[in-house]
């Protein structure tokens, strides 16, 4: 008789925190690769997923469905080249989250519900409609008990039934020990008995369950909870008979007629998060034994532990030992696949060189789960030795246990960390059969197939050249590297922490200094990915967060920060005299004299006096701050190493901070970036970061990377043109290069032919004017940027790529805190925390904006700017999750007033992107298009001057700035670049005739090829001077 596959507890799309390309095919994709032949839908509550679900799937007579679209499904997964066919059926099932109030404790279950067909389903919602908001989230959180959702599943269709989720997961579960229930009647009181089936939950596995008798009557199953497709399968249940709704209804009723329920593929419970008790904020694990000696408190904190799993399974249980009832069926542990490659390997699980390999596993050997379970031992050895054995080792238990605890995920492994360093040392897999070789070894090194992956790779193994050495091993005096682009700065940075760490400095006196919250981010994860997270790590923060900590440290609050436009109302309100030019120009030369150190102009001191009567702070507060209790000997200088990222962008005000930071000779000072780079002097960098340097510390030590990784030679010699008194770097990755200068009619034209040739690198072959030169094709989207001066030039460029089916986006414009009726609720919010704000504030009570989003969907409905759409609205989402996520409106303000531009180029995946030149700064891109080259724009005049009024443009230029910012442009380009002009353009509704940058003649153009549209006689306007 056959038997099948089924992961009946999956979410969609829909569901928060789970991964924006679920879809119907996706899933289905998946579950071909894996071996299921079942999954559940998730989410059936949530309108727009039923939408999706109707579009791709068609209902069976057997309570299943299938795929409307019977076409290859291996373009889901990627890199997958094997055709997978679309045989998955799905089971329509949805979370139900109940919290209420029973028994004077609060309760917190999650319940899964499943239906054999659409009508059923949708019966149910338009019941739950009349309960709670089904469209907030793919698992509607609802204020209806257990039982009462049982009998309304019951009352629509007698097939529904009801199975508790991850029964003993501490929060949201049946038998949670923070807020479940002791018994399934106190949960479902008379209508307990049409529970037949419980979830296991990753942190438990049958054998737990049958501690306590009380469970021996039910189906035991187990499903992934998959917040992405990839994640399906990581728990199966096993059936066998007719593949149907009402052959699984039977076989887990155990109601016989040819249907059985055979058990379940589970984790190994101990890579469940919740499996032990602890408090993961302290850092604290424990065993059930050893909590009950600390009376259920942590030893470092004293507050409660968060008891795990194992513990409460303890605490329920009647035997000694497990004890499985005859009808019961068994289980399997096992390890997701990509995990134990991932160990082979020595790369992350999630890696591109873990999903080719395994990809070619499922070609040779089937889907994922026969692998793991049916193939023998033997033949996977003959394929990859460490394969053979790992393997082997999961499926007789030999496997090393790391478990979780308090929402931190245990791990699994099958090697030895001696063995991993010799996969490791290897540099390559283990013999594999003669015959698959040369074959596997293509597949498996796929992701290196050019020059510049292979560049990427060598990178990631922390190889150093001379210069880098020299760098990293300089010290302990003070050190400034001047790293050029593309010559491995952060590879270099990363040398030296681990140098220090080989050195057996203590990770707690390093600290590494970013220019944004996005770098610190990264840097993190590149600690984590080269020394892993078992160990204590240097701390990477930015500047201002790490003064934000100490001014929350020192007054026991956190500041509510006044962002650049608020801070500016602040400032004229501080000085009413003021107005027009003369009060920007105030606001200009008091941010520079702060940032500089210098005397406050009149207007400034204003502006302090008022930000102290009002309790508010900007961003140079913090830092002001910081500097003064550093100076002042109340700051405990607890790093002996200070490394400093991107030293070429801070102002002196930083620099002080960094000198006061360390010993008075600077021992222990890293500094490193490129004062070529410097391209912030409008916020207060200053201009020659060696020179001030060496004023702090004579015996500063200089080393010069020259060494460029990134781009080909042609773009290298090219932006050498503008600074030929340098040394100029060395290409060290042999690229092609493709250099084209274009000189169009008008701005649209340009546009135009901006869009032509990115369809080109994309693969297309529309051409809507011959230039002579033919463009490769093949990149991805978001393998392109488009980079132009400020923000208003990408518009007519963003609309011309829309229009010709481009995938394009502007990460600046797209924050959700720009939507305008998010903007009213934050400043409403702000209003109430004491921030000033323009009166463009909607009335609403304060007890309102307390319970948060939410909240104020539920108060404002339809009151008008809002609507019933913008409370479904991404905006409003994401508004919504990030509130969550700060812990309130404070926290979610100052979030959004740390991020700077750099951070907001976060940008959607497959898509070009317009940034501006200082967004990009940091990026690299295969093709990168600057276009507008023309004087006035690149180098920038000022806005008064494009608008026509350069009598009273208080914008000074600093064209050596300027020219900085030019060479970050062309750097950022691997393989191609282009460069535009147009005889006249539009901006800001005016028409513009200016001449080419320039900053063209300055370049060695000979390389490049050149083409212009024809140029349409008209008068030119007389030009005022521009400097």
């Amino acid at each position: 008789m056959d038997t099948f596959l089924a992961d009946l507890h999956i979410h969609s799309c829909y569901s928060r925190a789970t991964s924006k390309s679920l879809d119907p095919p996706s899933l289905a994709a998946w579950a071909a690769a894996k071996g299921i032949h079942v999954v559940g839908t998730g989410d059936f509550t949530h309108p727009g997923w039923v939408q999706m679900l109707r579009e791709h799937l068609v209902q069976g007579e057997d309570g299943l469905l299938c795929l409307r679209e019977k076409s290859d499904l291996s373009s889901y997964i990627p890199g997958f080249e094997q055709r997978l066919e679309a045989k998955t059926r799905f089971m329509l099932s949805a979370e139900i989250s109940s919290i209420y109030k029973q028994g004077g404790r609060v309760r917190k279950i999650h319940n899964l519900v499943f239906f054999p067909g659409f009508e059923q389903a949708e019966k149910f919602n338009s019941k739950l409609e009349r309960i709670g908001n089904l469209k907030a989230d793919g698992r509607p959180i609802l204020g209806l008990d257990s039982r009462s959702l049982l009998e309304m599943v019951l009352d629509t269709d007698p097939w529904g039934f009801v199975i508790p989720a991850h029964i003993w997961t501490p929060w949201f579960s049946l038998f949670g020990s923070k807020s479940g229930f002791d018994s399934l009647e106190e949960c479902f009181g008379d209508l307990a008995g049409y529970i037949f089936a419980l979830e296991t939950g990753l942190s438990s596995d049958p054998e737990m369950n049958w501690m306590w008798s009380k469970l021996d009557r039910f189906a035991m199953v187990s499903n992934s909870d998959a917040h992405s497709a990839e994640n399906l399968g990581r728990e199966v249940n096993l059936f066998q008979g007719e593949m149907s709704y009402e052959g699984m209804f039977r076989a887990l009723r155990r109601e016989g007629l040819g249907n059985r329920f055979l058990g379940t593929l589970e984790f190994y419970p101990e890579e469940g998060k919740y499996h032990l008790d602890g408090h993961r904020k302290c850092g604290v694990v424990m065993d059930p034994r050893q909590t009950m000696a600390h009376r259920g408190k942590c030893p470092v904190c004293g507050k409660d532990i968060t008891v795990g799993v194992l513990n409460r399974v303890m605490a329920m249980a009647d035997r000694e030992e497990p004890s499985r009832p005859d009808y019961q069926p068994g289980f399997s542990s096992v390890i997701p696949l990509k995990e134990i490659i991932s160990e082979i390997l020595g790369v992350g699980p999630k890696t591109k060189k873990v999903q080719s390999f395994y990809n070619s596993l499922v070609h040779r050997f089937g889907p994922e789960l026969q692998i793991l379970q049916n193939v023998p031992v033997e033949d996977l050895g003959r394929f990859n030795s460490p394969l053979g054995k790992g393997i082997a080792r999961m499926r007789t238990g030999e496997v090393i246990r790391q478990p979780g605890y308090d929402g931190e995920y245990g791990v699994v492994r099958v090697f030895t960390d001696t063995e991993r360093q010799e996969f490791k040392k290897g540099k390559r897999l283990m013999p594999v059969a003669e015959d698959n070789r040369k074959q596997e070894y293509k597949r498996i090194k796929s992701v290196q197939e050019d020059p510049e992956s292979a560049a990427r790779v060598q990178e990631k193994h922390l190889e150093f050249n001379a210069a880098q050495q020299q760098a990293i091993e300089a010290g302990p005096e003070p050190v400034l590297v001047m790293a050029g682009p593309g010559t491995g700065k952060t590879q270099t940075l990363m040398g030296k922490v681990s140098r220090l760490l080989e050195q057996e400095v203590n990770p707690r006196h390093i600290l590494v200094l970013t220019f944004t919250r996005k770098a610190a981010r990264e840097l993190k994860d590149r600690l984590i990915s080269i020394h892993g997270d078992d160990q204590a790590l240097p701390r990477a923060e930015t500047m201002h967060a790490m003064a934000f900590e100490h001014w929350k440290r020192v007054y026991g609050e956190e500041p509510l920060i006044l962002g650049e436009e608020e801070a500016f109302k602040v400032f004229a309100e501080s000085s009413p005299d003021l107005k027009g030019s003369a009060l920007k120009k105030a606001w200009q030369e008091t941010g520079a004299a702060r940032e500089q150190l210098l005397a406050l102009p009149a207007a400034g001191e204003n502006y302090n006096r008022q930000k102290q009567d009002w309790n508010q702070v900007d961003y140079a507060d913090l830092l002001e701050f910081w500097l003064q209790e550093l100076q002042s000997g109340k700051f405990v200088r607890p790093y002996t190493h200070v490394l400093v990222d991107e030293i070429q962008d801070l102002s002196r005000l930083q620099l002080e901070i960094i000198r006061e930071l360390l010993p008075e000779k600077g021992e222990g000072f890293f500094g490193i970036g490129d004062p070529r780079q410097s391209i912030y002097g409008f916020r207060g960098a200053v201009g020659d970061v060696p020179q001030v340097l060496r004023s702090f510390w004579p015996d500063l030590q200089v080393v010069s990377l020259k060494e460029n990784y990134r781009s080909s030679r042609g773009i290298l010699e090219l932006s050498q043109g503008l600074f030929p008194e340098d040394a100029s770097l060395e290409a060290k990755v042999a690229l092609p290069a493709g250099m084209t200068l274009y000189r169009a009619a008008e701005g649209v034209q340009e546009a135009h032919w901006v869009g032509q040739r990115i369809s080109e690198l994309l693969g297309g072959t529309g051409h809507w004017q011959m230039d002579g030169q033919t463009e490769p094709s093949g990149l991805a989207p978001e393998d392109i940027a488009i980079l132009v001066r400020f923000k208003a030039l990408g518009t007519v460029l963003e609309k011309e790529l829309h229009r010709m089916g481009i995938p394009v986006c502007v990460p600046q414009q797209e924050p959700f805190y720009q939507d305008h009726r998010v903007e009213l609720i934050l400043k409403a919010a702000s209003r109430v925390l004491g921030v000033s704000w323009s009166q463009e504030v909607f009335e609403c009570p304060e007890k309102v904006l307390a319970k948060g989003p939410l909240g104020l969907a539920a108060y404002l409905g339809d009151v008008p700017p809002f609507d019933r759409f913008f409370w479904q609205s991404r905006a409003f989402r994401e508004l919504e999750k990030q509130y969550r996520e700060k812990g309130g409106w404070a926290g979610l303000i100052n979030h959004i007033r740390l991020e700077s531009e750099l951070d907001q180029a976060e940008m959607k995946s497959r898509k070009v992107k317009i940034l501006t030149m200082h967004a990009a700064k940091g990026l690299e891109f295969e093709a990168v298009f600057l276009p507008c080259l023309e004087d006035g724009i690149v180098p920038f005049a000022g806005m008064d001057f494009l608008l026509g009024k350069p009598a009273q443009a208080e914008h000074k230029s600093d064209e050596l700035e300027e020219r900085r910012l030019f060479y970050v442009a062309l750097t950022r380009a691997r393989r191609h670049l282009y460069l535009s002009l147009a005889g006249s353009r539009k901006v800001y509704g005016r028409l513009l005739r200016l001449k080419e940058s320039r900053f063209l003649s300055m370049l060695d153009l000979t390389g490049v090829h050149k083409t212009r549209a024809r140029i349409c006689k008209t008068k030119r306007e007389k030009r005022p001077r521009l400097f």
